[in-house]
């Protein structure tokens, strides 16, 4: 019997995923990675079990959750947990599924609550996520220990800087450790005053059909793309200067053998060289630069993240855009998680940050901003959202796959571009002379290879 198309035999049956898995490392050596890792169910069941149900992954800003019995609902993966603050003050990770038959007990995007209830059984859960009761308890359940039954929580919960990370892995790394040097720029972003920062309105959330890995490599280190995808934004007057982002003036990439990194390019400090691109005084006024060490405070005064990944899947950015059309620039800066919805579509999250300090017009300005160049309809995420689906219609390509079709990453390699290693950075991580390369695109497939080939 012939199968049909539909049920026939798939390039996955014909080479399994390991097999697959080990011909990536040397594809990668010469600059190539296989279209395949872009959408497989095999793959991508590997990355839920090995990537975000392993490592520290972002699951909200602690100004969301402020007081006791504060909650939102998130994602790990593919798998949805209360995020909430307990009654305590303790923020707990607790997966949405009752211990009873599975339901979710929480089905509101966001609240304050002292319990959870289950509406199949109405089993009770305290906010902490313990077991707190059930109907006719004394009848139903004489003997049952309550310790056994709460709800299931992350075993790690930590901050820095307001972000909350949560990890599903009780023996995974302190966070410190894991963020690595990217830890001592987090300190150079958020920590220019004690008060910090906050979030401003609801996250946004919108559907795009992309796989999660090539909205993480294009933060953290594809500059080059920036002038001919996103035109139109000096087109309309609300990202100047855009070819300076293509590898011009003074943009590098720096990035972790832990799989992070970032763009770099001139910085926004001190107050007297923004008044046109970055921090207005009475912004400026507010950092307390001394509290930074004395190398961090150097490198905040020459250097500003422009965009980057904290691996897996959180984007950072902080960029002059102005918030209308022939309005100065302001500096926005935003945080962004690719919640994975199978291998081929992503849940975009986006929170817009404003500083404590800062007046509510500034602060409505850059949520402007960073609204109208990276929302659900802002003139750069339309231009990333139709670009990003072609890496999982290449994936799934029966062509493609027959062929061995590989993706280019051989930009910055030996004798490509104008791209070296510069030996006189004096902080932490490798940085670039340019932005001409794809070495941290790279540096993260290596991260993300390992993870899913460790059983």
């Amino acid at each position: 019997m012939v199968p049909s198309a539909k049920n026939g035999p798939s390039r996955q049956a014909i080479e399994p995923v390991d097999d697959f898995l080990r011909s990536v490392a040397p594809a990668l050596d010469r600059g190539g990675l296989p279209a395949r890792v872009f959408n497989d169910t095999n793959i991508h069941a590997l990355e839920l079990d090995r990537v975000f149900a392993r490592n520290w992954v972002f699951v909200g800003h602690e100004t969301e959750i402020p007081s006791p019995g504060d909650f939102a609902l998130r994602h790990i993966g593919e798998d949805q947990f209360i995020l909430v603050r307990d009654d305590s003050g303790t923020l707990r990770v607790l997966l949405n599924n009752c211990s009873h038959r599975g339901s979710p007990v929480c089905r509101a995007e966001r609240g304050n609550t002292t319990h959870f209830r289950c509406p199949y059984h109405s089993w009770v859960y305290k906010n902490s996520g313990e077991w707190s009761g059930a109907p006719l308890k004394k009848r139903a359940y004489q003997t049952l220990d309550a310790k056994q039954w709460g709800l299931q929580a992350a075993p790690r919960v930590e901050t820095v800087h307001g972000l909350i990370f949560a990890s599903l892995n009780p023996d995974v790394p302190n966070l410190n450790d894991y963020l690595g040097g990217m830890r001592w720029y987090l300190d150079a972003i958020f920590g220019l005053n004690e008060a910090g920062m906050t979030v401003i309105g609801e996250p946004q959330r919108w559907k795009v059909r992309a796989n999660w890995k090539s909205a993480a490599e294009n933060f953290m280190a594809d500059a080059y793309h920036v002038p001919a995808l996103h035109r139109s934004g000096q087109d309309v007057g609300v990202f100047p200067e855009i070819d300076s982002a293509g590898g011009a003036g003074t943009s590098r990439h720096l990035y972790f053998d832990e799989g992070h990194g970032m763009i770099l390019n001139r910085g926004f400090l001190p107050a007297p060289m923004w008044h046109k691109t970055g921090f207005p005084a009475e912004v400026a006024t507010t950092f307390q630069l001394d509290r930074l060490k004395p190398d961090q405070r150097d490198f905040v005064e020459s250097h500003a993240l422009t965009a980057g990944t904290i691996y897996p899947n959180l984007g950072l950015v902080r960029v002059p855009a102005s918030p209308h059309p022939g309005a100065l620039p302001v500096v926005f800066t935003y945080l962004r998680m690719w919640q994975p919805c199978g291998p081929d579509t992503i849940i975009n999250w986006n929170w817009t940050l404003g500083w404590k300090t800062a007046s509510e017009k500034f602060n409505e300005d850059a949520y402007i901003a960073a609204l109208a160049m990276h929302g659900p309809g802002g003139i750069f995420e339309q231009d990333d959202s139709v670009v990003w689906t072609g890496a999982p219609q290449a994936g799934k390509s029966a062509f493609a796959r027959k062929r061995r079709m590989n993706f280019n990453y051989q930009l910055g390699t030996e004798g490509m571009s104008e791209y070296e290693i510069d030996s006189t950075w004096k902080w932490p991580g490798h940085a670039t002379t340019t932005v001409m390369g794809e070495a941290p695109q790279r540096a993260f497939y290596r991260r993300w290879l390992q993870d899913v080939t460790t059983p």
